[in-house]
Formats: C-alpha cells, structure tokens, sequence
C-alpha cells in the first residue's frame, strides 16, 4: 500500500483536530451563532391541543348520511338537523343508549364519556359548582350599585380583560374531555319545566305575559322553547318593538332573521340602558345586535354549517351557568353566523368550542357571550334556542346535554331570562335614583 506524502497527513490531521474543537470553542464563546442551544427558547412551541376522538372528526352530525342533499334546499334554507333512519326520535323518554353519555330524570351518567387520557369519566364531576356571589363595597355616593345576579359577578370597577378567552380558559378547554357524540332524542316539555323547577321555581311564579317580548324571526322560533318551559309570553313583528308598551317588560327575545328599521334599533337599545334584558340568536347577530349596540362584538363574515359541536363552559357566572354541565353539546344550524368579539373589558364569553376554533376567523370558537349596556343585559347565542331549524313545533333534540337532557344552550338562556324576571325594570320605569347610577 502506498504511503500519503507527509504533507498531506498533517493537513488532514489538522483538519480533524478543528472540526473536533471547533463546536467546543463556539460554546465558550458564549454561542453567538445562535444555533446550538438557542432554538427551544426562541421559538415558542404552541401549547398542544386536545384532538377530538374519531368519530367527531370524521363526522360534522348532520346526519343525514349525505342521501337526501339534492332533495334538501340549499343555503339558508336549510336550517338544521336532518333527522336519519335509526336517530332516537320518538315519543318515549330519552334513553342512554339514544344520548350517549346522557341520563334520563337526572340519573347516573351512562357509559362513554372519557377524559383528556381516554380513561371513563363521571360525569357527576363535570355539574356546575355553586359559586359565591362577589360582595360589591359601596362607595360614598353610591357608585358602582348593583343588586345582584347576571351582573354581580361583572362589575363595571373590577372587570377581568379577555374574560372567557384568557389562559384560564384555554386551561379549561385543553383538559375539558370530549364526551361520546350525542343522538337525537325526543325531549318532552316535562323536562324543560323539571330544569326551571329546580333552579328556578321562584321566579317563575312572578312571571306575566308581559314580562317576556318574543320578536319574531324567519329561523328561530323561540316562542316554541318558551312553551314548553311552561313560560307566558307576548309576540310581535321586529317594527312593532318601536311602538309598543315595554312599561311592564323585562326581557326582549329577538329570533334569527328579524330585520329592524332605526327606530326599533334605538328603542331596543333605549330599553337596554334603562334595564332591560336583551337575548339575541343567530344572525340576530347581524340584524340587530352590532346595529343597535356598535363596538362590542360583531359578525366576523363566517358561517358555520349543520352540525354538533363540543361545548365547554370558560366561565364562573353564578346566575348563567347554575344547574348547566359544564361539558356539553352545541347545536349549529347551517349558515349560523360566527362571532368576534370587539369590546374585550366588557364582553364576558360563556361558551367555547374546540371544534369550532379552526372553522371560524376568530380562532376562538365562542358560542355564547354576554355583555351589560347601561343598566341592563344582553346574551347572544350563536346557533338557535329553540330544538333545531328545520323541524317547528317539534321534540326532536340533536344536543341534549349531560345530566339536564335539555340543551346546553337552552339551560343558559333560560338561566338569563329568569335573572330578566328577578332583575330587569324595563325602558319606561321611572330614573334611577340619584347617586345609584353605575359607570
């Protein structure tokens, strides 16, 4: 074998010896390069995600199996749940094996939910917790008075920024558990009036047909909801509002698809800052809630599609969520418009949902959101309040919650419209007094 020049080794074993000493002499120095060490503090890993179980993914619950879509109106027209063969969609009582995770009377929790480890879940632990109401000091002049309930726990001198959308809530999201899809189920007034019963049996008993205004809509029929609580109510047209005596009415219900003209949109605000209660649906969003009260929240130009999503509970609010699980379901009806909040001191979301985060501009996948205005309250839902769009006056349930069998989304609504009857005084009640006016 030939032997390299004697050059040439020296030059190779100085090469080496380098290549060896080199990385050694950067780190001494201090790594200016930036490259060894530097790259897990630098680039900030996003905090991981919780993915939903198969089934969620590969299915957006609509049901109807993609059979019957050329026979369905398309768009708007289509607004909700398409019943399929087989969906639990009767006249008997709900059963578990028709809701998944659901129970029947307020029974123990069936099999199927699971937590962020995929272990069983009781679903016991997931109920809303009683909350202490905050205690409000009262200044020297009265400021900042507040009698209680859906406010008490959002005081104008102490709000919390990004309330529903901060680390606490995205701490909740990412350990929430996805609980087993739900089925249909026919869900019979019994239950709507059993949940207000429980949580509720005092102020029912005050309420007149005065006391509940339904606007009406071209989507959503609350009113049909409002029956089956058991709940009197007036309805009118949306331009009727202008004209009509709000003297003894505490809440407004605006429907999905009901259009205003300026005056009904400054007497809907006028009847909110003087202390009335506001709930809003769906593209309500749109029609009457940024037109009437700019610059809290507004339509951020998505839409959703037909569909039950996850839905968690990212807030403490003692009044809304009392009785409500805190994992649920969310029914979204096809075309529901998505939301972005603009006011983020003042607007307090309620409800999130994880899969709906991707799907819509905001990333936040809100679902439910309140904010005060004057002396009174608002609550927007993204979806509807009554069952579901497509079929009016019916039972059929496409999101029955956990320990409840009503939806989610109906146990909030209905836990606001009962802090309206403790709380709301109505456009034309007399001035409040002097030194009791809040911020």
């Amino acid at each position: 074998m030939n032997k390299l020049p004697s050059f040439l080794s020296a030059s190779l074993c100085l090469s080496l010896g380098l290549a060896l000493v080199a990385p050694l002499f950067c780190l001494a120095a201090g790594n200016k390069s930036g490259w060894i060490d530097s790259d897990q503090d630098e680039i900030k890993l996003p905090v991981q995600r919780q993915s939903a179980p198969e089934q969620w993914r590969n299915s957006t619950n609509n049901n109807d199996g993609g059979e019957n879509d050329e026979a369905q109106p398309s768009g708007r027209q289509r607004r909700g749940y398409q019943a399929a063969e087989g969906d639990a969609v009767g006249n008997g009582p709900m059963s578990g094996s028709a809701a998944g995770t659901m129970t029947n009377n307020g029974g123990a929790p069936q099999e199927g939910a699971v937590d962020a480890a995929g272990n069983p879940l009781n679903l016991d632990d997931l109920d809303s917790r009683p909350v202490q109401t905050p205690k409000l000091t009262i200044h020297e002049g009265g400021s900042h008075v507040i009698s209680g309930g859906v406010t008490s726990a959002n005081f104008r001198s102490g709000n919390t920024l990004n309330r529903g959308t901060d680390a606490r809530a995205a701490s909740l999201l990412q350990s929430a558990p996805f609980l087993t899809p739900p089925r249909t189920i026919a869900i019979q007034p019994s239950s709507f009036k059993a949940f207000l019963d429980q949580n509720h049996s005092a102020e029912v008993a005050g309420l007149a047909k005065t006391t509940i205004v339904e606007i009406k809509g071209q989507w959503d029929d609350c009113g049909h909801t409002l029956r089956n609580y058991g709940l009197p109510f007036t309805k009118i047209s949306p331009n009727a509002i202008a004209r009509a005596d709000l003297s003894r009415s505490k809440i407004l219900v605006v429907n999905c698809g009901a259009n205003f003209d300026a005056d009904s949109l400054e007497r809907i605000r006028d009847f909110v800052a003087h202390g009335g209660f506001l709930m809003t649906t769906d593209w309500a969003l749109d029609s009457c809630l940024q037109k009437a009260f700019p610059g809290y929240v507004e339509w951020n130009g998505a839409y959703t599609d037909n569909s039950v999503v996850d839905a968690v509970v990212v807030d403490r609010d003692p009044d809304l969520i009392k009785g409500v699980p805190r994992v649920g379901f969310w029914k979204l009806e096809d075309k529901s418009q998505t939301v972005q909040v603009i006011r983020k001191l003042e607007v307090q979301v309620l409800v999130r949902s994880r899969q709906l985060m991707g799907r819509e501009p905001s990333e936040l996948g809100i679902l439910a959101l309140t904010f005060p205005y004057g002396d009174g309250q608002i609550l927007h839902l993204v979806g509807h309040f009554d069952n579901n769009a497509d079929r009016a006056f019916n039972n059929a349930l496409p999101d029955p919650a956990p320990s409840i069998t009503i939806a989610l989304r109906q146990a909030i609504a209905a836990n606001f419209i009962m802090a309206a009857a403790r709380e709301g005084i109505g456009s034309e009640a007399p001035a409040a007094k002097a030194g009791s006016k809040r911020d």
